[in-house]
């Protein structure tokens, strides 16, 4: 007889694989633009979010400014992205603002999102919305 608790492992290890190969899809989406799921998703706050500090991106992401300022440094070398300093004749403020190239990636990703999220079936909608309330309440 299989125990609650092993029933629970066995359900989280499904739940894992199940967002393993989510990941994978958003992935490999976005890697067609040479930027990954994560790139994306810090354009689209910039870009839909107006979030231009880096301190403001590393709150919304839970993340230090350190690591933050590694993935922006790296879509600026990509062109996707640039820095804006001195605004309110401050040196160490920097804003961040999206390219064209960076809109024009960010809006083909957004599209072909919306085409594979018009695809997916009734219980890959709930898992993600469960997943959402799962990590709401652990947190």
């Amino acid at each position: 007889m299989v125990g609650k608790a092993d029933t629970r492992m066995q359900l989280l290890g499904e739940w894992y694989s199940k967002l393993q190969q989510i990941a994978t899809k958003l992935n490999a989406i976005s890697r067609k633009y040479d930027v990954s799921f994560e790139q994306f998703l810090v354009i689209e706050q910039i870009i839909e979010e107006e979030r231009k500090s880096p301190s403001e991106l590393a709150v919304f992401f839970k993340t230090s400014l350190p690591a933050v300022s590694r993935k922006l440094n790296l879509l600026q070398s990509k062109r996707l992205v640039y820095k804006i300093r001195g605004e309110q004749d401050d040196q160490r403020l920097m804003r961040v603002n999206a390219t064209p190239e960076g809109i024009e990636t960010y809006e083909s990703i957004k599209a072909e999102l919306l085409t594979w999220d018009a695809q997916l079936k009734d219980h890959d909608i709930n898992l993600m919305a469960m997943v959402n309330h799962t990590l709401e309440h652990a947190n």
